[in-house]
């Protein structure tokens, strides 16, 4: 895969998890303010799930040294 479509998949999991850490707090709360925050709060679950993931399917071999 080249780097733009792993940046688009990063890009679109990350607006995915701040869309729905935002909207499941302002359902809970009630608050626009702490919805904001946690939809920023939210921006980077789903990419560092993603990243790790990725890191540890990555054979040995083609890790650096």
């Amino acid at each position: 895969m080249s780097f733009f479509v792993i940046l688009l998949i990063f890009n679109a999991l990350a607006t995915a998890s701040a869309i729905v850490c935002a909207s499941r707090s302002y359902r809970r709360y009630g608050s626009a303010g702490r919805a904001v925050f946690a939809g920023l709060g939210g921006l980077m679950i789903l990419p560092l799930l993603f990243v790790l993931a990725t890191a540890m399917a990555t054979p040995r071999a083609a890790r650096l040294p």
